[in-house]
Formats: C-alpha cells, structure tokens, sequence
C-alpha cells in the first residue's frame, strides 16, 4: 500500500510528465509546422534560380507560366511538399554553367550621354557631368548634342551632377570640352558558353579623368598588357598597372550598367581561349560564410585561385551592391599586392565548387576586405 505522502508525490510526477510532453508537442509544432509556414509566407514573391533548381522545384501539375504562352515562371511553396502556402514568380538564369573568368579586359566604352570633361567659362557646367537629355529629347552621343543644339541660341540641359539630376539653361558653345567615349580595365567575370556573352568589372566603367561612373550602350574590348603591381601602402589602395593593346578588338561591349559590363568574347577570340574552367552557379540562397577562394591573374594571364572567406552575407531581395564581405587570406596574394586592390574588380568568387559572387570594392580601412556581390545579380543585369 502506498502512503498518502507517496500518493501525492506520483501525482505530482504524473503531472509533470503530462507538462513536459505538452512542452514537447508544443515546440514540435512551432519548429515542424509554424516555421515553415511563416518562411514560406513571408518568402519574397520573385526568387531567381539556375535551369536546373526550376526544373527540380516547378510542379508539373501546377501552371508554370502567367499566360501558358512562355511568360512569367512559377513555383509553389509548400508544407510538407503538399500543402500550397504562396506561389513564386522566377527569374530563371540563363545557364547552369560557366566559363569562369580571372582575366583582365581593357574596356572601350561608348557612353550613354555626354561627359563634360572640363569646367566651362561660359555655362554652368563642370567636369564630370553627364548630360543625357536637351530640350526634353534623349541624348545618348555627341552626334545627339550637336543635333539637338543646331541653330539655338539657348537650350535646356538635363544632366547628372554626382547622385543629383540638374537642369540648367545654356547658351551652347563649341568651347565646351566633351566625350562620349571611355575606357578603364576589368576582370572578365563569366562567359555563357551558349552564346559567348561576358560579364566584367562588377561595377559600372569609372571615367579615369573625371571620376564619373557611366552607363554604357556599346564599345570594343581589347587585350590588356599588365605593367607590374603598386601594393597597398596604409590608406592607399594599391594597383594593377596596366594598359590597353593598340590592336584588333578581342570582343565587343553590349552595355555597362550599376552592375558591370556585359557584351560578346567569340569562341575564336584569344583571350577566350585563354578560358577554360567551366563550374556550375549558384544563386544567392547557397551562399554562406566560410571559406571561398578569388580568382584573378595578377600577371595578367595565368589566373590563380586565392583563398579567401565570406565573412557575412545580406540578404537581399532585389540586385543591390555590397551583397557580402570577403576577407582575403591567402598570403600569396597578399604579399604581392598588400590586399584587395585598383584593377581587381570583376574576379569571380567560387564556394563549394560553384561560382557564387564576384568581387567589387575594396576597403581603404582593412585592405584585405571587400564587398562583393551575388553572382544572379550579375547574370540578370
């Protein structure tokens, strides 16, 4: 016989047992069913995939496009692989592998608008302007400006100062200092091995004399001949100096955009045939912090892989720079150029055996750092 004492000592433990498995039920609940269901509800309502993660994630017995006529792509989330939460648009990558790049590229760069490359003493523009429009019409070239400017007396500027769109009203003059072409050098990121488009540089072409960043809508690219190595010196970010082949153009250049130069590298051109890796992509929802390695040829034609770290990620919805921070951790390349440094902007980014990013920035207060971004960004811009 038990003693009320220990009577109550078994139902104090019965209780607690209940409890515990009511604690248990509870938290796997929340972690099985109540995560999942707020991921998949709160997931971004477009998402950017490779060919092959859409064919493996796309339900055949759902439709796949907004208009059954190739339109936009879907997918459906669900819980438990059965129970539809949101549907998806996607943005499908153009490929699932790549050419991987590492090379240096010299850039010729038609530019969409009209620099200003000196102060003028007659109007209110300044070197580093970019003029894209007069009167309200488009310009995109000096055979524009002067169309646009033919015979008038005064005319309406639209220009970008910095980040800030101006208008200014100027009497036109043939004193006016302007281009509306560039050139600086890249790494060569990428080339689509089904259509030979490249992608290089990871940000858009800076004017060397003026410091503008400009957009592109054409030009020639051309094989570079790299001079030697300046190291990064305290604040001072080093450089790889080099300069532009006076030959045959190797490529041409489609555009330049926020996002780097795009254009075309034939399958017979030499410095493609300098490329030869090719690795599969991965999209921004593979990349993670931890080791990487950096890909560029600092001589100027034999690209090596450097080890280096993702130190974090962003995530990021929509293309946006500085998508993740890198520290570069291979003494090779650090006791050749002091760290991340001018010339470096395009080197791709590999984890895990995927192409994932492509370096960007250096950071003037840790020369060993620098942003990069995801490489879908590329692709899709």
């Amino acid at each position: 016989m038990f003693s009320a004492q220990d009577k109550c000592g078994m139902q104090k433990w019965r209780f607690w047992l209940r409890s515990s498995g009511l604690v248990v039920l509870l938290i796997t609940i929340y972690v099985v069913v109540v995560v999942p269901t707020v991921r998949g509800l709160n997931a971004p309502d477009q998402i950017t995939l490779s060919p092959s993660e859409y064919a493996q994630l796309a339900d055949p017995a759902t439709p796949t496009t907004s208009d059954g006529n190739g339109g936009e792509k879907y997918i459906t989330i669900k819980l438990f692989n059965l129970i539809p939460l949101k549907r998806v648009a996607v943005n499908v990558l153009p490929f699932d592998e790549v050419i991987l790049g590492g090379l240096p590229v010299g850039l010729c760069g038609q530019i969409d608008g009209v620099l200003v490359t000196a102060d003028s003493a007659t109007a209110d523009l300044r070197a580093g302007d970019l003029i894209t429009a007069v009167n309200g019409q488009r310009v995109s070239s000096l055979a524009d400006l002067t169309a646009a400017t033919a015979g008038q007396s005064t005319v309406t500027v639209t220009l970008t100062r910095g980040k800030q769109k101006r208008q200014k009203t100027v009497t036109p003059s043939a004193d006016w200092a302007l281009r509306d072409t560039t050139d600086g050098v890249g790494i060569v990121t990428m080339v689509n091995p089904a259509d030979s488009t490249f992608t290089a540089l990871g940000h858009p072409l800076t004017d060397s004399a003026t410091g503008t960043a400009v957009t592109l809508r054409g030009g020639d690219v051309y094989a570079v001949q790299t001079h030697g190595i300046v190291p990064t010196q305290g604040q001072q970010t080093g450089v790889i100096e080099s300069s532009l082949r006076p030959n045959e153009p190797v490529g041409t250049i489609t555009r330049g955009t926020a996002f780097g130069v795009t254009g075309c590298l034939p399958a017979d051109s030499p410095l493609r045939r300098q490329l030869t890796t090719t690795l599969p992509v991965a999209t921004r929802y593979h990349v993670k912090p931890g080791s990487a390695t950096l890909c560029v040829a600092l001589d100027g034609t034999t690209v090596t892989e450097y080890a280096c770290e993702i130190i974090k990620t962003r995530y990021q919805n929509q293309p946006q720079d500085k998508s993740m921070v890198i520290r570069v951790t291979d003494p090779r390349l650090l006791d050749q150029t002091g760290g991340i440094v001018h010339g470096m902007s395009g080197s791709p980014i590999i984890q895990d055996g995927h192409l994932v990013g492509v370096l960007t920035h250096a950071l003037t207060r840790d020369p060993a750092k620098g942003y990069a971004l995801y490489i879908d960004f590329i692709a899709t811009n």
